[in-house]
């Protein structure tokens, strides 16, 4: 199993094309180097090139035959170098073999999730806390198999959060999002998850609600009353293996 680190770590995906062309080649399997400050391991990613390619941002480079895409401190960006030179460069010594293997990397075993205080700043209509529900000092035993997803933390919420990846190790969970307007006015309510895999034994993230009405054209008191009216709350969350 790979090791998984920090975002303060550089994760590098080379995608093996060979045809020389200035598109990805779309299905084309692609591997991961993980690489912190001894060097890189590197494994068989679960996501194919064009997946890869839709979710990271900037052009894919025409030139390269073998295309590695780097994650360092947050940022991405399209290098030349392959993991083997990405792991001598980052104090390994120039080999980074393939693990190949069907496992997401997350540890299996038993995970507790843990709410934090929710932020009701702004949210002047909300007085107290607010608990994220259904998500507090539960704890499941989890095999992760292939590949991690969030309906595996959250089976009490399967089919009614609507997921999408978002990134290498991030994913959006929307609850609700829906939008009314009439008579030149508007509102909106949306709950949405966020989360992000941090290493192979935790899973952070945060769930936002959020409320807004406008209505033109009211006087000074009334405008008042429905500003008192705007809600968000954020309630984050963290997911750890505790054996």
């Amino acid at each position: 199993m790979c090791k998984m680190i920090k975002i303060a770590s550089l994760t590098a995906v080379m995608v093996l094309s060979g045809l020389g062309t200035s598109l990805p080649a779309f299905a084309v399997s692609a591997q991961i180097a993980i690489c912190g400050s001894s060097g890189c391991t590197c494994r068989v990613s679960n996501d194919s090139i064009d997946t890869l390619a839709t979710q990271m941002p900037g052009a894919f480079p025409a030139s390269y035959e073998t295309k590695t895409l780097v994650n360092y401190d947050g940022k991405f960006y399209w290098s030349s170098l392959t993991p083997a030179q990405l792991d001598r460069k980052y104090g390994g010594t120039g080999s980074c073999p393939l693990e190949v293997t069907d496992n997401s990397g997350m540890a299996d075993g038993r995970w507790q999730i843990s709410v934090g205080v929710t932020d009701t700043s702004a949210c002047k209509m909300v007085g107290g806390q607010v608990a994220a529900s259904g998500m507090t000092g539960e704890t499941r035993t989890i095999q992760w198999d292939r590949e991690f997803h969030p309906d595996k933390l959250f089976m009490e919420s399967v089919g009614m959060v609507r997921w999408s990846k978002t990134g290498l190790q991030t994913w959006r969970g929307v609850v609700v999002d829906e939008r009314m307007s009439a008579n030149g006015g508007a509102s909106g309510a949306s709950v949405i998850h966020s989360i992000s895999v941090d290493s192979a034994t935790q899973v952070s993230g945060s769930t936002v609600f959020e409320y807004d009405l406008s209505i033109p054209g009211l006087d000074a008191a009334a405008a008042a009353v429905i500003a008192g009216m705007q809600c968000k709350t954020v309630t984050p969350f963290t997911a750890r293996k505790i054996g």
